[in-house]
């Protein structure tokens, strides 16, 4: 939810790897109270809000522990890496991230959403790149419509 990754793709039936805990566990040793709170947050209004609005929720209230440890978990699994939560803060200094595993920055979802793969890590047959790509949706999973508020009146 938080990435826009379906989570069928983030959490396979079968996982193949272990990325999902490794960034919890990641999230868990740098502010375990954030972390808490985030899950809490999100448990209390996902099953009600549309994802959009629990972005905002989530998102907006920028200078919170919760928000920094939002953002830190999306760029885990965008890049693999673990930005410390209390380095993305606006005053710190320059965020130096740590990459998690192997396999979560193979794995990062930058390759996905780019259609390609980290450097040296193709899971391809010699000369995939003469063919088309498969389509985003292949690599993210199926996204659902964008969420549009309704005014006062009713109308989108």
């Amino acid at each position: 939810m938080l990435t826009g990754i379906a989570a069928d793709v983030l959490l396979p039936s079968f996982p193949v790897n272990n990325v999902h805990q490794e960034i919890l566990d990641a999230a868990y040793a740098d502010n375990a109270t954030a972390l808490v709170q985030l899950i809490d947050t999100f448990t209390a209004a996902a099953p009600t809000t549309p994802p959009a609005v629990l972005l905002q929720t989530l998102l907006v209230p920028g200078n919170t522990a919760t928000a920094y440890m939002a953002k830190s978990i999306i760029l885990a699994w965008y890049s693999g890496a673990w930005y410390a939560s209390g380095q993305l803060y606006p005053a710190a200094q320059r965020a130096v991230p740590r990459v998690i595993s192997d396999d979560a920055y193979t794995q990062g979802f930058m390759w996905q959403v780019a259609q390609a793969h980290a450097m040296g890590s193709a899971d391809y047959p010699f000369g995939y790149w003469n063919g088309q790509p498969p389509t985003l949706d292949n690599f993210i999973g199926q996204q659902p419509p964008p969420y549009t508020p309704t005014s006062a009146g009713g109308q989108a």
